[in-house]
């Protein structure tokens, strides 16, 4: 035997949940419901005054015998009260839980099946219920009983779908319709061919519960219940079809657009052909929805947006844009409109996002997005409004990168005011300022990037200088998300005259700002190289600029003597960030020969000089071709030494600068070599001979 909790998921409380239900803090226990009790002392308390009395005694007949117990669970499934009746329900589903999995087998040609004759003939605890109720249905007016007998014929399951379908065949009026319920909730694909034939009555109250019926079934037979709901798209009764529609959706099964287009125009079906329509296949399908968003007011509207939104991110994304830009002019301002409309500002036609079901922002994000693609007048304002909202950066960032150089002008007009050496002017639109930043720069440079690959020059050159002078005025901020936007800016559209610029930023207070200067100046001397070896020349005749002149050194990645010279003095003499960056760039410019250095800079008493040491000399080692032996051994010993050290994370840089610890197996006895300790006069150390190590273990990975 089959239960419906094996079909599929039910509405409503399982049998296993009886007493458990978080919503019934008055539950009544599950020893109460286990505790036997005479059957006549249950029917006697059935017939009390109290109601929770009744509903206690209806608990108990979950564990009683189904046949004694069968008409006292009718007439607590029809009791004035709704506790008493769940409580019968919860005892019905114990009992066809705890009925056998199935009938007893018929036993092979001459051999009788196990068990006594009255064993063999007693219907199972579905059987009887199943009857009992159908009964109920045919002769009870009770509409408490009705209902609850409908729940527990569900979960009978299958055992109870033959028994229904015969019934349908038998009853009249309303009881028709509450069969057609209880097949639905049954859950058995068995019961889909009365559905079916339901669906060709004239009764719609029927033909409506059917479809419900058969949509509920969807996950349990999804090609045999996506034909009929496709089927019944064409139904004469609206709400046939949008229960069909709703269905399909459920289901996320295309509806063609031919049949879309002659539902989307209804008003009662339009929200579930708009959820349709998100899921077409047709290109026509977002220039229909694009036509409509000319007129469309209130919730339709927002429906409109979500399906065009969701349209645009899959395989018709090239449709929507193209359809987008050729909608009626009325469309691109509605939705810069409805992108700027801010949560409660109530009154803004298209749609203040309230009442509407759905997250404002993001329909705005939506929304936004859409006027974007449809380079909308003033979908570049409003991008750059949106990126104040952090809710809204990421999509008004999308935005920004999808209307490309036609949002620069409203850029650097919010640029204009919003850089100033006065923080208390921009104070807490620092993140929307350093990511318009960011998002200017993107767009220049994809601009510098098309038109070199076109042989074009930039179309708005003119704004591009403003812009530069922009990122220039940006990189003095006081304000250091600003100033580090601004210089990695400069790394990628500054000129060669930025040099100095750049230069004195590397000596800012702001580590952070100072870092993002290095960037900019190793960023600059990639694009002008002979600009910034010229530099470098005259930056190393000053201390506090020799920083500087170390990261252009190693940015050019190759140097004369008098460079390597002055690298390798600045490596042991200069400020810590002067050593780190003369280490880098002696290993770059110098190869091999830096060996010398890098060995001195391990043991540098600065934790930031070691470590870019030991990334260093990992490089240089992964670099090494097999045929420079020599220094291929003298870097492995070296790096010996870093693995022998005990420091994880030298280690850890090492690795990462290309040093291959796990795969090359030569390591662990460079390691126990190198630690391995020396007594001092001169004679073998009992450890050493043993062959022990002071450092980690042989193969161990710090």
């Amino acid at each position: 035997m089959s239960r419906a909790f094996d079909d599929g998921p039910l509405d409503g409380p399982r049998v296993s949940d009886a007493g458990l239900v978080a919503t019934e803090p008055d539950s009544i226990s599950p020893s109460v419901r286990s505790t036997p009790m005479p059957i006549a002392a249950i029917a006697a308390a059935l017939s009390a005054d109290d109601a929770e009395e009744r509903r206690q005694a209806a608990a108990r007949l979950g564990r009683a015998d189904v046949v004694d117990a069968l008409p006292l669970l009718l007439r607590a499934l029809g009791d004035l009260d709704w506790r008493v009746r769940k409580e019968a329900t919860y005892a019905c589903h114990r009992l066809i839980q705890a009925a056998p999995a199935s009938a007893p087998a018929q036993g092979a040609e001459g051999e009788r099946p196990p068990g006594g004759e009255a064993e063999r003939e007693r219907p199972s605890a579905p059987q009887l219920l199943v009857a009992a109720l159908l009964d109920a249905l045919r002769t009870s007016d009770d509409v408490g009983l009705r209902n609850a007998a409908i729940e527990v014929l569900g979960y009978c399951g299958r055992d109870a779908t033959p028994a229904l379908v015969g019934a349908l065949g038998e009853l009249a009026g309303d009881e028709r319709k509450l069969v057609v319920d209880a097949l639905g909730r049954t859950r058995d694909p068995a019961a889909l061919d009365a559905l079916y034939a339901a669906l060709a009555e004239q009764d719609d109250n029927l033909r409506q519960s059917a479809i419900e019926a058969i949509a509920g079934m969807g996950l349990i037979a999804r090609e045999r219940v996506t034909d009929i709901l496709y089927e019944r798209l064409g139904d004469r009764d609206r709400f046939v079809r949008l229960t069909a529609l709703n269905g399909l959706n459920g289901l996320e099964a295309p509806v063609p657009w031919r049949v879309l287009s002659l539902l989307i125009d209804d008003p009662i079906l339009r929200p579930a052909a708009l959820v349709a329509a998100a899921l077409a296949e047709s290109p026509e399908a977002p220039r229909a929805l694009c036509a409509a968003l000319a007129t469309a007011r209130g919730g339709a509207f927002a429906q409109l947006v979500r399906a065009l939104a969701r349209l645009a991110e899959g395989p018709l994304a090239s449709h929507a844009v193209d359809a987008l830009r050729a909608a009626p002019p009325e469309v691109g301002p509605r939705l810069v409109q409805a992108a700027a409309a801010a949560p409660g500002a109530g009154g803004a036609e298209p749609p203040s996002w309230r009442g509407l079901g759905a997250d404002p922002v993001s329909g705005r994000a939506q929304a936004l997005l859409l006027a974007a693609m449809a380079r909308a007048p003033g979908a570049a304002d409003a991008a750059v409004q949106a990126m104040i909202e952090p809710a809204l950066v990421e999509t008004a960032q999308r935005a920004l990168g999808l209307l490309g150089a036609e949002a620069l002008p409203s850029v650097l007009a919010y640029l204009e005011r919003h850089i100033d050496p006065d923080p208390d002017l921009w104070e807490g639109l620092d993140d929307a300022t350093a990511a318009l930043l960011d998002g200017a720069v993107a767009i220049a440079e994809q601009g510098a990037r098309e038109g070199a690959a076109g042989g074009e020059r930039p179309a708005a050159v003119g704004t591009l200088v403003e812009l530069l002078g922009a990122v220039r005025r940006s990189a003095r901020s006081p304000s250091t998300l600003v100033a580090t936007s601004a210089l990695y800016g400069l790394a990628k559209i500054g000129a060669a005259e930025d040099f100095p610029l750049v230069v004195s930023q590397t000596r800012a207070i702001s580590l952070p700002v100072a870092r993002a200067a290095e960037s900019a100046l190793a960023g600059l001397t990639e694009r002008y190289p002979e600009t910034a070896r010229e530099l470098a020349r005259g930056l190393a005749l000053t201390e506090e600029t020799q920083l500087a002149a170390a990261i252009v050194l190693e940015a050019l990645g190759e140097a004369d003597p008098q460079e390597i010279a002055f690298l390798t003095s600045v490596a042991s003499v200069g400020d810590v960030r002067a050593r780190r960056a003369a280490v880098t760039a002696i290993a770059a410019a110098a190869g091999v020969s830096a060996l010398d250095v890098l060995s001195v800079s391990l043991a540098d008493e600065e934790r930031e000089v070691r470590l870019a040491a030991a990334r260093a000399l990992g490089r240089l080692y992964a670099s090494l071709s097999d045929r420079a032996s020599d220094e291929r051994a003298r870097a492995r010993e070296l790096l010996g030494l870093v693995r022998a050290s005990g420091e994880p994370e030298l280690v850890a840089a090492a690795a990462q600068g290309g040093a291959p610890f796990r795969s090359d197996p030569p390591w662990g006895d460079a390691a126990e070599r190198m630690s391995a300790p020396v007594a001092i006069d001169g004679g073998e150390d009992p450890a050493s001979a043993a062959g022990m190590s002071g450092g980690p273990p042989s193969g161990k990975v710090l």
